[in-house]
């Protein structure tokens, strides 16, 4: 499975300070990453911004970014999404970035397919799988062991506990 080179981390915020730096809610709120890049990539589009510095305020990091000198510049920014790219990351060992699991295949012990995963969802204390069906419904999948085994990013698949779907989808009407 081909992995992105652009890894989402945040959402900029509203404009914090008069000079214009952006506030970044992390997807992961203890992740220090923006404290090491040197770029970043924002919006749909994908723009460059070189990182001149990068300070952890509470809850969001504060960013400020070359060519953004003013509050209404940092503003035109919010709610656009934040992406590094990879190798600039720390490495991670045995591990994986939530990017990572999309277009994996949910597949249950008796080799069963559920879906496809689009995305992962931040969702307070557990993340969600969020998946589409062949029948182009979505689903989702609270991302815990109780309910998702082993990840085979090599092999595109995600085990799920099929029993556990079966339920699910009875409750939800999948």
């Amino acid at each position: 499975m081909a992995r992105t080179e652009l890894i989402k981390i945040g959402v900029a915020g509203r404009a914090h300070g008069v000079r214009g730096a952006v506030r970044v809610f992390m997807d992961d709120e203890g992740s220090d990453s923006l404290l090491h890049v040197r770029e970043v990539y924002l919006g749909p589009e994908h723009r460059r911004y070189d990182v001149r510095r990068a300070v952890r305020c509470g809850r969001f990091m504060a960013l400020e970014l070359e060519d953004i000198t003013d509050r209404d510049a940092a503003s035109a920014l919010t709610g656009q999404e934040v992406r590094v790219l990879r190798k600039s990351l720390r490495p991670l060992r045995h591990a994986y970035y939530a990017s990572d699991l999309a277009g994996s295949v949910l597949v249950d012990e008796t080799g069963r397919t559920w879906g496809t995963v689009e995305r992962v969802m931040p969702n307070g204390p557990q993340d969600l799988l969020e998946y589409r069906r062949e029948d182009g419904t979505k689903g989702y999948v609270p991302f815990v062991s109780a309910h998702v085994g082993k990840v085979d990013l090599e092999g595109g698949t995600i085990a799920v506990d099929g029993v556990w779907m079966s339920e699910l989808d009875a409750v939800f009407g999948g």
